[in-house]
């Protein structure tokens, strides 16, 4: 409970700003940091270090930054986002949480491109989709408990 407490109070302000700005300020990343890295030690220190755990948790927000740099269609800091959201909830959360965003971004950018509202080359934020798809999983995972 408490790491979804944490991480909702760096995703949530975070994802105000993306939005209004479409920008994340760098120390919004730097907190994000501090908080995985703590969760990662404590976990480290009451469980023991499951790197391979770690390591596979970390893959969505490395492919998502691998794209940013091949096609610069993404934002660097959405992958170093993900990265963080993987380290302090864990591969499946971060999976699901990555995938629904990519869901919920991709329906309304049709309907927004369907309306006519926006371009191909519009940039969405997708800090405040990842949010919203990170919400879901949780509530999905408290409902089915």
């Amino acid at each position: 409970m408490w790491k979804e407490a944490l991480t909702a109070a760096w995703l949530i302000p975070m994802s105000i700003m993306d939005t209004k700005s479409k920008r994340v300020p760098v120390w919004m990343l730097w907190i994000g940091t501090a908080a995985a890295a703590g969760v990662l030690i404590f976990e480290g220190i009451n469980e023991g270090p499951d790197v391979l755990q770690i390591c596979r948790s970390l893959i969505p927000g490395i492919v998502l930054m691998a794209t940013a740099l091949a096609t610069g269609k993404a934002g660097m800091a959405d992958g170093i986002i993900l990265i963080l959201l993987g380290a302090l909830t864990g591969y499946k959360d971060c999976m699901a949480a990555a995938l629904g965003g990519l869901l919920l971004i991709a329906l309304l950018s049709v309907i927004l491109l369907a309306l006519r509202k926006v371009k191909r080359s519009t940039k969405i934020p997708f800090v405040p989709f990842l949010t919203v798809g990170w919400i879901l999983t949780v509530c999905g995972r408290w409902m089915g408990q």
